[in-house]
């Protein structure tokens, strides 16, 4: 009796035990296999973020190269591609935040289309503005074409001006040097100088005298050369007379003055002058010189001048 009932009690537990590991088997079946779905949850959003990272990453690179492609010389444009790189490199780190630390790869691919149409924004940018430099850069160089040729024209006219106030220069000396010659030439030269003293009488008649002391007018008798250059009309000869001390004897308040020396340009002194008539052919005609005192003795010279030239020359003695 005891020994049935210990035999029914075993396998009441044994069933028990049976039972209770099938229970527990079950549910370790079942905590494995929530375990293995959740871990294939984990890979499939590892391999999401890791293509969404990709993706990124692809977009940004391939962003950077068309903008360094627009790069150029327009310092402008440089800095506006710089601008527009620092602006992309900060969305960028933003979206690598979302997919990392925040794991909201919804959002992230909201910034990544954000990120797109920027890029195209600020490549529409870039190429306005540079139609816009080449188009300017175009009316530069028309602009600097048209003032190098304006540059040029004026350096054309002044080359021109130039030669010609040349011209005019070289035009006026040679008119100056054939009006020199003119002048020179239309001067009457004279060929013969004779100078005589008179004694002047009470009663004004002339007494021809030799002696210094007896002299008081002196005059001067010359003749002119044949001269067909210059016009017939009146002449006036300037005469000088140079005393043993090789001063001009001269007395303004008797007709003396000064004259210019068209050879040299200097300034002579002359004692008197006086008009004649001429009518291109040789001429006798005589100045007189009354004095104020009486000469001294000696060797005289006499100089005369017509049309500011000096045309003769000629001495006498005062005994």
């Amino acid at each position: 009796m005891s020994t049935t009932q210990s035999k029914q009690n075993f396998t009441a537990v044994s069933i028990i035990a049976i039972i209770a590991l099938l229970g527990l088997n079950g549910y370790q079946w079942y905590s494995n296999s929530k375990l293995s779905q959740a871990n294939q949850q984990l890979q499939t959003q590892q391999i999401e973020l890791e293509k969404v990272q990709a993706e990124l990453d692809q977009d940004y690179q391939t962003v950077l190269e068309s903008l360094e492609e627009m790069r150029g010389d327009n310092q402008q444009l440089n800095a506006l591609i710089d601008s527009q790189k620092a602006e992309l490199k900060a969305q960028k780190e933003k979206i690598n935040d979302l997919i990392w630390t925040k794991r909201e790869l919804d959002k992230a691919k909201e910034e990544i289309k954000a990120l797109k149409a920027n890029v195209n924004k600020y490549l529409d940018e870039i190429k306005t503005l540079k139609e816009e430099n080449k188009l300017l850069a175009e009316d530069n160089q028309k602009l600097n074409q048209r003032i190098d040729a304006e540059v040029r024209e004026k350096e054309e006219i002044l080359s021109q001006k130039e030669s010609l106030a040349s011209e005019k220069e070289r035009l006026s000396k040679t008119n100056e040097n054939l009006g020199a010659k003119v002048d020179i030439a239309s001067a009457v030269k004279v060929n013969t100088i004779i100078v005589k003293g008179y004694e002047i009488k009470k009663d004004g008649k002339l007494k021809e005298q030799s002696k210094a002391k007896n002299i008081d007018m002196l005059r001067v008798c010359f003749q002119t050369e044949t001269n067909r250059v210059t016009s017939a009309g009146t002449k006036r000869f300037y005469l000088r007379i140079i005393n043993p001390q090789g001063e001009t004897i001269a007395v303004e308040d008797k007709g003396s003055g000064v004259l210019t020396n068209k050879l040299d340009n200097t300034q002579v002194r002359y004692t008197t002058s006086g008009e004649i008539q001429y009518n291109n052919e040789d001429t006798n005609a005589c100045i007189d010189w009354t004095l104020d005192d009486k000469l001294p003795k000696g060797n005289y010279n006499i100089e005369m001048y017509n049309n500011g030239y000096p045309v003769g020359k000629g001495a006498f003695v005062m005994k």
